[in-house]
């Protein structure tokens, strides 16, 4: 399997510990001619990250990847056994894409002190504040967020909840996360896959947020 994927992609990170997890056996590469490039596009036509290949087969979005990676294998399972619990799971998925990841991604654009909007970079953080607190309500975390091992909804919150910290602390503010979603961070966190999937995208995160301290 080819995986199409940049180090300091937040959601290619998702991806990799699902593949992590897996044990699945993968080729990382960066798209060719890079990120939306007609020859990256003439593999993958939207020209986004990450995706995967097989063969003549191509599937991106990092939700649906992760779903084929379900079904293709099975073991160790990332949802549960029962059609309510994995419904929950689905929908902490789409919780995480559709509501607490885009503030996040808003912030990116506040990282340049020159360019550096201080109210816009509060509103956001007011807004992800709240949409932890509606994960909190959630989060039943044994130690995972719905469940007892490893599943799908931990994969995005793992790369999201520490990319919010940083990056607001790299415009000049702090995120607490609550108490809850803490635990449930260091917990998760110290899975081998997690590990072992996360370490690119740390260090490529840093990097980013402070080059000078990285050269």
């Amino acid at each position: 399997m080819i995986f199409y994927a940049t180090a300091l992609s937040s959601y290619s990170a998702k991806v990799r510990i699902a593949l992590c997890a897996k044990g699945v056996v993968f080729e990382e590469r960066l798209p060719p001619g890079g990120y939306r490039s007609a020859q990256y596009q003439a593999i993958v036509p939207m020209g986004k990250l990450p995706a995967i290949q097989e063969g003549d087969w191509v599937l991106s979005e990092s939700e649906a990847i992760n779903e084929y990676l379900e079904e293709r294998y099975p073991e160790p399972p990332l949802l549960p056994q029962g059609a309510q619990e994995r419904a929950q799971v689905r929908f902490l998925c789409r919780f995480h894409d559709l509501y607490l990841e885009p503030p996040v991604r808003a912030l990116f654009a506040q990282v340049d002190p020159t360019k550096r909007d201080p109210e816009r970079v509060s509103l956001l953080r007011q807004d992800i504040a709240r949409r932890l607190g509606q994960l909190a309500q959630w989060a039943r975390p044994h130690p995972y967020l719905l469940t007892p091992s490893l599943s799908l909804a931990d994969c995005g919150p793992l790369v999201t909840l520490p990319l919010a910290g940083a990056v607001l602390s790299a415009c000049g503010q702090a995120l607490a996360l609550p108490d809850v979603l803490q635990r449930w961070l260091e917990a998760a966190s110290q899975h081998p896959a997690v590990a072992q999937a996360l370490l690119p995208w740390h260090q490529a995160t840093q990097a980013w947020l402070y080059p000078k301290e990285t050269r």
